[in-house]
């Protein structure tokens, strides 16, 4: 399914799609088919999504996990706690990013060095 909706969160006009049941869902979501906004964005990360009523992070999750918008999202290059892979790690929102490797999430931050270079970590 794809659909046009109206999002008072953001005031504009998004773009929504259900993703096929994958079947192999990780635990922190659910089985089965999911709606996911293909429009989420950084002023999605705080609360509830106004559309669909998921937790703004979970709906970056799906996002991140269906791979439909994967240039939408800001990129980090750190290596994974989880599968030690090197990878431009999708962001998520202040604490969080995905990683398309492994498909985990891992909480991250980012050090400035010398002002200028940015080194990026992920945290267990």
């Amino acid at each position: 399914m794809n659909e046009d909706a109206y999002c008072p969160g953001c005031n504009r006009s998004i773009r929504l799609v259900t993703t096929r049941d994958h079947g192999d869902a990780h635990a922190n979501l659910p089985d089965g088919a999911q709606l996911v906004c293909l429009d989420f964005g950084a002023g999605c990360t705080d609360g509830r999504c106004p559309v669909t009523g998921a937790l703004g992070l979970v709906m970056g999750v799906r996002l991140a996990r269906s791979h439909l918008n994967d240039e939408g999202f800001e990129t980090v290059t750190a290596r994974c706690c989880a599968c030690e892979s090197v990878a431009d790690m999708e962001v998520l929102d202040r604490e969080y990013v995905f990683c398309p490797v492994c498909e985990t999430t891992s909480r991250w931050v980012a050090l400035e060095v010398d002002g200028a270079e940015r080194i990026t970590l992920t945290l267990d």
